[in-house]
Order: C-alpha cells, then structure tokens, then sequence
C-alpha cells in the first residue's frame, strides 16, 4: 500500500516525520494504529488522531476498490475460502449487465 503519510489530509511533512520516526511507515499502518499512539508521537489531540486513522482506512479501501482487491475486515486472514466469499466490485458490475441483456 502507499507509503507516503503526506496524502492523509491534515499531515504535514513534519507529522509525517514524526510518525515515520515512531515506526508508523505506511498509510495502512496508520489505519491500523491506535488514536492514543499517534497523538503520543505527534502531539495532536486523540480526536484528530481519530479522524487521521478513518482518513487513512478510508484511503486504503479505495485504493483497494481500485485495484479490484477485495478488502479483508480487521482479524481476518486473505485465503482462499475467505476469497470465495469475496466478491468484488467488477463481479458486482459484471453480474448486473449479464441480468440486463
């Protein structure tokens, strides 16, 4: 997934820093941190920590959604049964045009 922190709207090049310096890497990794970590590392509030974790899942989801990769809920593992279960937005699409014909 992106690595550049700076595409979550609100962080600056300096909160970037901050949090890269603090282990946090990537977009994904900051979805998955928790709000009291990143205002630790950055000074921020935990409210705007909030907003910055549901920016960056946001983020990651559509980057998912367009890549037609199938977003795996939080605990879960990709396998080959979860993916079948799994269907993406193309199938979705594909299915829909084939009932209307």
């Amino acid at each position: 997934m992106s690595k550049n922190l700076t595409q979550i709207e609100g962080i600056t090049a300096a909160f970037a820093k901050e949090l890269t310096d603090g282990g946090i890497d990537t977009i994904d990794q900051l979805a998955n941190s928790a709000p009291k970590e990143i205002s630790k590392l950055t000074g921020i509030s935990i409210q705007l920590a909030e907003k910055w974790i549901a920016k960056a899942n946001n983020f990651s989801d559509k980057l998912r959604e367009e890549r037609n990769e199938p977003i795996v809920p939080p605990g879960e593992k990709m396998t080959s049964s979860y993916s079948m279960k799994t269907t993406t937005k193309r199938d979705m699409e594909e299915n829909k045009e084939m009932e209307e014909r």
